[in-house]
């Protein structure tokens, strides 16, 4: 197994957050597109880094999040689902996860017009953020932190 300074993954695509589970005869059921998602996230990172060791140390995780819509989903349930998919492949279990840092970006109400002046965004206009275009998309990063001790 090889020993990797840090992991990062680039997700084209809508983040997807961590579904509610449903339950049905008193068994709790996870949605399947949460399933589908954690096992895109994982299927991606073993394409990366086939011959790697998860982290066995305390982990910083940071995570953005570059929606195609404003409103939903919450930024806690976007992370939910990263912290779960990269479980037992990044890092040992997500309890190693002791510093975190997450943002999500949605695309401006305004977008700049044909006639020089800015308008309400319209279906079909480019993604911007302060002006800058993207595609939507999920970028994380998992660093080691092996210097880490707890405060008491």
């Amino acid at each position: 197994m090889t020993a990797i300074s840090e992991f990062t993954l680039l997700l084209p695509g809508d983040p997807v957050p961590k579904g509610r589970p449903r339950v049905y005869r008193g068994h709790a059921v996870t949605p399947k597109r949460t399933v589908q998602a954690e096992n895109r996230l994982e299927a991606e990172f073993r394409r990366k880094y086939p011959q790697t060791a998860p982290y066995q140390c305390p982990v910083r995780l940071d995570a953005e999040f570059w929606m195609s819509h404003k409103g939903r989903p919450d930024l806690d349930n976007l992370l939910k689902l990263v912290l779960d998919g990269l479980n037992g492949v990044a890092y040992l279990d997500d309890k190693q996860v002791v510093e975190t840092h997450a943002f999500k970006r949605v695309p401006d109400p305004w977008a700049y017009g044909a006639h020089g002046r800015y308008r309400k965004r319209k279906s079909g206009d480019p993604y911007t953020s302060c002006g800058h275009e993207y595609e939507p998309h999920l970028y994380v990063r998992v660093r080691p932190l092996p210097e880490w001790t707890p405060t008491v």
